[in-house]
């Protein structure tokens, strides 16, 4: 795949998939060995992956995301977002405040034969829990 298909195969994960909460699509876009690689570098596969962004979603159900910035080279795409929603259901130990919140982070996906492989997330959770009142 091109460059320019990466990246918008990329932006159809955080349209269908974070934006309109639509997991199904998930079986389309993941690769069958897709890795999630956490903060701590371990690794999660789809079904755990599916359950977290599930998680999200139902603690933040009107989340909506925008991309900011793209960048591609070879297999790997950069993309810096923000997300936007209220907080309706339970989210890092933490009861629904029915707050609003916005955050921003970047991602890294790893694109092989037209699925995501492999993603990496860059993620300060403290302005969100800031903004959800748990954090000084």
């Amino acid at each position: 795949m091109t460059q320019a298909e990466n990246k918008a195969l990329v932006a159809r994960y955080y349209e269908q998939v974070l934006s309109h909460g639509d997991l199904a699509a998930l079986d389309d876009l993941l690769a069958p060995d897709f890795r999630s690689w956490l903060s701590d570098s371990s690794s999660v596969g789809a079904a755990p992956y599916r359950d977290a962004v599930l998680a999200s979603r139902q603690a933040f159900p009107d989340l909506a995301v925008t991309l900011l910035d793209q960048v591609a080279e070879g297999d790997r795409v950069a993309t810096r977002w923000q997300a936007s929603g209220t907080h309706r259901g339970p989210f890092a130990g933490v009861p629904a405040t029915g707050r609003p919140v916005t955050i921003t982070a970047i991602h890294i996906h790893r694109v092989a034969g037209g699925k995501l492989a492999e993603h990496w997330e860059a993620i300060n959770l403290l302005p969100l829990l800031q903004q959800l009142g748990v954090a000084g």
